[in-house]
């Protein structure tokens, strides 16, 4: 019996141009504050806009559960509780982005209503302890870990700081002081952020304002779902054999190309969900060689979840395609 499918899955495999053009998108602000150098990073993003007509608390839980693939969702298991123990909950927020690398703990930005008023947040967080001070623009609160505190296990260990910027209404928090103060020097300009990389730039421009994409970067992921011989000579000179054995095992479709960018989203279309996932490379030669593959695994590979093949597990493939970058 074939699986009710999370998404039917429209698969892009697209080429990247290196231009990046930003934007006041949301996104686009998330490339803006985040540090180009760490490493393994992993955005999840979630528009809570586009379920604004969705009023009530407990409706939104069970629309985000049910029928949704929300990608980021802070404290979405609190929420019958968290506005009245913090002062906000999902309701609140117009966006979210969860930003997962290896060097820091995760970190979580938070785009509140532009009528939201943060004054009940914060004399929750004074209530309970918190040291106000001030840092880049924002009002940064902390607390140390108390697992003997009665509010701590009321939301995410990333309330122990929480970083206000009233002018952007933006709450920046993660469990590790040292991340809100990473993400807020990089706002300012200090070093360079994932706005200054092309491949995740390309990878959010093809996302195209999803409701809830996944950004991952860099070489590296690709390891993160099986090891590939090409990631290993990286660093080195291969010899002609190896060079060789390369080539046909690609030709073969038995080898899978690196990229530099992974994205994943979906829509909703015509009441259905429809997905994209799409990969970013440094040439069109090397993404065109590797669409057959992709395909392939696709459309026959196995599930090693539930032992059945991939198109009856998880998604089925609409469409598939070669692209450059959309601006130049």
């Amino acid at each position: 019996m074939k699986r009710t499918l999370l998404i039917t899955c429209l698969v892009l495999v697209v080429v990247l141009v290196p231009v990046c053009a930003l934007s006041a998108a949301p996104l686009d602000r998330v490339l803006a504050v985040v540090p180009r150098d760490l490493t393994e990073v992993m955005l999840l993003f979630a528009d809570w806009s586009y379920d604004s007509p969705v009023k009530l608390r407990l409706e939104l839980e069970q629309h985000a559960s049910r029928d949704l693939a929300a990608a980021s969702a802070y404290a979405l298991a609190h929420i019958q509780s968290h506005s009245v123990t913090w002062g906000w909950d999902t309701a609140d927020l117009v966006w979210e982005a969860n930003v997962v690398s290896r060097e820091l703990p995760p970190i979580h930005i938070l785009q509140l209503r532009s009528d939201f008023d943060f004054s009940p947040v914060a004399a929750h967080l004074v209530e309970r302890g918190f040291t106000q001070t001030e840092s880049h623009g924002a009002t940064v609160y902390r607390h140390k870990l108390d697992v003997r505190a009665d509010w701590i296990r009321t939301t995410e260990l990333s309330i122990l700081t929480t970083a206000y910027i009233d002018e952007e209404k933006t709450m920046i928090l993660s469990s590790s002081p040292r991340a809100v103060e990473i993400v807020l020097t990089a706002r300012k300009g200090v070093f360079p952020t994932l706005a200054k990389d092309p491949f995740t730039c390309a990878a959010v421009e093809h996302l195209n304002t999803p409701a809830a994409p996944i950004v991952l970067r860099g070489l590296g992921e690709c390891l993160r779902f099986t090891p590939n011989p090409i990631l290993d000579l990286i660093g080195t000179i291969p010899s002609e054999e190896q060079i060789s054995q390369l080539k046909t095992m690609m030709e073969e479709s038995e080898l899978l190309v690196p990229y530099r960018a992974l994205g994943v989203r979906y829509r909703q279309e015509e009441n259905r969900p429809v997905g994209s996932v799409i990969f970013e490379y440094d040439t069109p030669e090397l993404a065109a060689m590797d669409l057959p593959g992709r395909l392939l695994l696709a459309e026959a590979g196995m599930s090693r979840q539930y032992d059945a093949p991939i198109s009856e597990s998880y998604f089925s493939v609409l469409d598939f395609d070669v692209q450059k970058a959309l601006s130049s």
